[in-house]
């Protein structure tokens, strides 16, 4: 863990504070840190930190929710990579952003390509634009938001380190609001490392679950997301 990190300047937003190592990052959103860091590397890298201390990178919340992003294009929707890439430049040009997938009202999925979906206004009607297979090319087919389920925008991030099959477990969450945007039990300020503290320490999952008022299940898929495997019964 970094001990000198970006402090928050009056008035900013807590959402954009680069507070976040890879490695930390990647522990949080159960992502591989080989995976992560690639990423954020290369001359033409998928994503773009929000912050650096020397060569280290430093991501925001809002990094967190773009990573996530990221790994559900690929893990759950299976996008290639190059695919994702090309797709993520496209859309630096048209945004004139650095961090196209914190608009997350505007990149959807359609027809298995990436598109931005901008909303009618006044006398101008809602264009979709593809940003993947041809970009520029308008577009009229319906779109579907595809983060919906795990990521409320500015709010929670609830990675699940098994998304990509499990569409409804929520063990897990992230809220810069809650515990300074660590990874916590869904519903509660008990941060995932505190109950993996007690696990190494040769704490019982039931002893866990009873001293913190949770339920069994819910400790053991919290251990699990961080990578702790349990033990079959």
């Amino acid at each position: 863990m970094l001990k000198h990190k970006p402090v928050r300047r009056p008035g900013q937003d807590i959402r954009t504070l680069p507070t976040y190592t890879i490695p930390e990052a990647a522990a949080f959103l159960a992502i591989k840190q080989r995976t992560l860091f690639s990423w954020y590397e290369g001359n033409d890298p998928i994503l773009k930190a929000s912050g650096h201390n020397g060569s280290v990178h430093l991501l925001s919340y809002r990094d967190l929710e773009e990573a996530y992003r990221i790994y559900l294009l690929r893990e759950r929707f299976h996008f290639p990579l190059q695919f994702v890439r090309r797709s993520m430049r496209n859309a630096r040009k048209l945004f004139r952003s650095q961090h196209p997938l914190q608009r997350a009202d505007a990149i959807k999925e359609c027809l298995q390509d990436l598109v931005y979906d901008k909303p009618a206004r006044g006398a101008r009607p809602r264009t979709i634009t593809s940003l993947g297979k041809k970009p520029g090319q308008q577009l009229v087919e319906e779109v579907a938001n595809m983060f919906a389920e795990r990521i409320e925008a500015g709010r929670f991030i609830f990675p699940w380190r098994f998304a990509a099959s499990d569409h409804l477990s929520r063990p897990v969450s992230m809220n810069p609001r809650i515990m300074s945007g660590r990874l916590v039990v869904t519903g509660t300020r008990i941060p995932v490392t505190v109950l993996w503290g007690r696990k190494r320490a040769g704490v019982r999952v039931e002893e866990i679950a009873k001293d913190y008022g949770l339920d069994t299940d819910t400790v053991e898929k919290a251990l699990t997301h961080i990578g702790i495997r349990q033990k079959a019964a």
